[in-house]
């Protein structure tokens, strides 16, 4: 579940790599000195010292590629420390871990109070989340807050918890849709490797929960001194914040939850959720197209376009239209069914190319391009998120809510869900092999704090129902975005509402209904 994107600052995994600005967190006189050697540092200590060079990665994702001269003065006022907590909180004086913090000190003349950022993933390197909030359309949250980055257990500088053998596991060419056989036997390699890495440090996995991701939190709090923590979290990061505001409601300042996960934590309710957006967001797709069918010819009725394109994909299941551009069969044009809003056109286009029997033409198509995504500690993200769910550990369970899917979904449900949970075989999970969480999830919960959840209409990762059962749970005010991103609005047009929203300003304008970004 990706995190904060923006038209500035995109979700992470969606971001593409490029080299620059190798000094991003230069030292300068703002930013304390190091500490001094000797005893180790205490748990619950926050220790300063200097700012660690950023990768390339990290700085292209933050904002060096799209706010070059603000990324960069931002950088150089980083202030860069370690905050020490326990691994286990329910056993304190244990085995400790060191968390990688960064705080990008207010402009504002006033006391400032510490908002703490998250761009969720789960398993995203969130330190440098200051800068690129800072550098984008809400950067007036410098004007009375400390914002605050924190790499969460097992991520980024955080000691990161790597699993090689599951990480490197490739499913190989994907089918239109898996056997129980190719299922099963991805699930047991997977589980395996899963296994392996569990055993060689169990009480290490025990500790990557969301839970304990909340504790330090918390720790986090009491290190700045504050008597409350204000929140900014996305995608995965909503989970985290819920938790907190549960945990510690009388700590919890001012919380902004977008692209918000569900309260429920069943894994088969999660993907049935996801599927189920994603078919709708297709009929949505056949009624825009039969709107244009002067321009795409797929028919002029969104129940013509809607028969017309799955005999398209049954005629390129069967016999893929081969080209010196590639092969286009089932796999692509379910990627050109599955369009986001934005890319309409492109998937458009491409479509009514392949029902004239020709290639689509050029980059501009429709097809998402894939994308390594950076920052993003893959195990100690599954195991976020898998400390997170339930009815995830046994393949029968996913293989049966599978079939399913497909039943009930006939034009997506084939397809891999848009889920972390969801393996990269359908059918399949990527907690197969995890041993099950020792303690269920925090169930969502009222706090003191000012709540706003954001959703965004006609995205598919978190969906708008999502955002309206955790309410239920939480409270809080309902804004929604009306576009089909997946975060973002700090850095679009919607970016003043999040800076509406911290500094206090109350009603609808700022804490629900609509913005058309």
């Amino acid at each position: 579940m990706g995190g904060a994107r923006s038209r500035g600052v995109r979700t992470v995994a969606g971001v593409m790599l490029a080299g620059l600005l190798a000094a991003a967190c230069a030292d300068g006189d703002v930013r304390p000195q190091a500490a001094a050697t000797g005893a180790p540092p205490r748990t619950g200590e926050l220790t300063w010292g200097t700012c660690p060079e950023p990768s390339e990665a990290e700085a292209q994702v933050w904002g060096a590629a799209e706010h070059r001269p603000a990324y960069a003065r931002h950088a150089a006022r980083l202030r860069c420390g370690t905050l020490t907590v326990p691994a286990d909180w329910t056993a304190p004086q244990g085995r400790r871990l060191e968390l990688a913090v960064a705080l990008l000190p207010s402009t504002g003349d006033g006391p400032a109070e510490p908002l703490a950022l998250n761009p969720g993933g789960p398993g995203v390197s969130g330190r440098l989340m200051p800068i690129g909030i800072a550098s984008g359309g809400a950067r007036a949250l410098l004007d009375r807050y400390d914002l605050v980055g924190l790499d969460v257990r097992g991520t980024g500088r955080s000691g990161p918890a790597t699993c090689p053998a599951a990480e490197s596991l490739d499913a190989g060419p994907q089918p239109a849709a898996p056997t129980h056989r190719t299922a099963r036997a991805y699930w047991n390699r997977l589980a395996r490797a899963h296994a392996t890495c569990a055993e060689a440090d169990p009480a290490r996995l025990a500790s990557l929960t969301t839970t304990n991701a909340a504790h330090d939190l918390d720790a986090l709090r009491r290190a700045l001194r504050a008597p409350r923590l204000h929140y900014y979290g996305v995608s995965w990061g909503t989970s985290l914040g819920a938790t907190y505001r549960t945990l510690f409601p009388t700590h919890s300042g001012r919380t902004l939850l977008e692209s918000v996960v569900s309260p429920d934590p069943d894994l088969r309710g999660l993907l049935d959720g996801v599927t189920r957006a994603r078919e709708q967001r297709f009929e949505h797709f056949t009624a825009w197209l039969a709107a244009r069918s002067d321009r795409y010819g797929l028919g002029t009725t969104a129940d013509e376009v809607r028969t017309r394109l799955l005999a398209l994909r049954e005629r390129l299941t069967t016999r893929p239209l081969r080209t010196s551009d590639g092969t286009y069969g089932r796999v692509e044009t379910d990627q050109y069914l599955d369009a986001e809003p934005a890319d309409r056109a492109g998937a458009g286009a491409a479509l009514s190319a392949l029902a004239r029997g020709r290639a689509p033409a050029g980059d501009g198509d429709g097809k998402p391009r894939a994308a390594a995504p950076p920052l993003v500690a893959p195990f100690a993200g599954t195991a976020l998120l898998c400390s997170q769910v339930t009815h995830a550990a046994s393949f029968t369970e996913q293989w049966s809510a599978y079939g399913e899917r497909r039943a009930a979904y006939p034009v997506l449900g084939a397809t891999r869900p848009m889920f972390p949970g969801s393996g990269e075989v359908p059918g399949t999970s990527t907690c197969a092999g995890l041993p099950a969480p020792e303690r269920p999830p925090v169930e969502p919960g009222r706090a003191d704090g000012p709540l706003l959840l954001v959703a965004h209409r006609d995205e598919v990762i978190t969906p708008l129902p999502w955002a309206r059962a955790m309410r239920a749970r939480t409270g809080g005010s309902l804004l929604v975005v009306g576009d089909g991103e997946h975060g973002g609005m700090a850095g679009g047009g919607c970016a003043g509402r999040v800076v509406g929203f911290f500094a206090g300003a109350e009603g609808a304008a700022v804490e629900g209904g609509v913005c058309e970004p």
